[in-house]
């Protein structure tokens, strides 16, 4: 037997071996390709809140535009979500009088806007323009939360009426005066807000200004909720 023929047979009897590993190593990519898929795709489920947040962030900051509602501030701060600051006075109508929760008759229409400006996102259809993301999230174990947060604020004057016994109680009033304007204008579930005084203790800018620090905050948040916990 010549070598020629020798490298033939050697071949013949070898090949298996070489159609057996390029076999193994196509399983083998196969494989990892469907880890990596599944491990983006589980990624890409656990941002989905943050990711529907700065969504709601872009939108409302799109709408603010779009309405010239130069008044407004909002800004996604990321662990507290998306930031509106209504300020104590726009133009020359107050939010609020001093030493007062009630709302300033003239400042309504800046509350209307800024309820448009909400109504325009996806903020009131998240359960129905977002049902598949929300189906996929519950096979997980979890549901998606809308928080909206309303902070309350005063100003540095020590009060103490017979309506309000110091400044956590009025900021708190306050907050809870633009919870239920937003609450009757909007139509949004009951459940999705809470509200929260902090008197003077945090200061717009400057605690001696007044004027500023009689102020509402409020705070869009998309959570993400284990349901195992919320069972507990």
């Amino acid at each position: 037997m010549d070598a020629e023929q020798k490298q033939i047979r050697d071949y013949d009897r070898d090949g298996w071996k070489v159609i057996y590993a390029s076999l193994l190593m196509g399983v083998l990519a196969f494989f990892l390709l469907f880890i990596g898929k599944a491990t983006n795709e589980a990624a890409s489920v656990f941002k989905f809140s943050d990711n529907l947040t700065a969504w709601i962030g872009q939108q409302l900051i799109e709408q603010k535009k779009n309405l010239k509602a130069d008044w407004l501030y909002i800004e996604n701060t990321g662990t507290k979500g998306v930031k509106i600051l209504i300020p104590s006075i726009v133009g020359n109508q107050p939010f609020f009088n001093s030493a007062s929760d009630q709302i300033n008759p003239n400042f309504y229409p800046y509350l209307a806007q800024l309820t448009q400006i909400i109504m325009n996102t996806d903020l009131p259809d998240i359960e129905k323009k977002y049902a598949k993301n929300i189906l996929q999230i519950k096979s997980y174990g979890y549901r998606i939360e809308t928080d909206i947060r309303i902070e309350g604020h005063s100003d540095q004057q020590p009060i103490r009426t017979n309506r309000f016994s110091d400044n956590w109680d009025l900021s708190t009033a306050r907050a809870y005066q633009v919870m239920i304007y937003l609450k009757e204008r909007t139509g949004l579930p009951d459940d999705i807000f809470s509200i929260s005084g902090y008197g003077s203790f945090h200061p717009l800018h400057d605690v001696r200004d007044w004027d500023e620090n009689r102020r509402v905050e409020l705070y869009i948040k998309i959570n993400m909720i284990s349901e195992n916990l919320s069972s507990l």
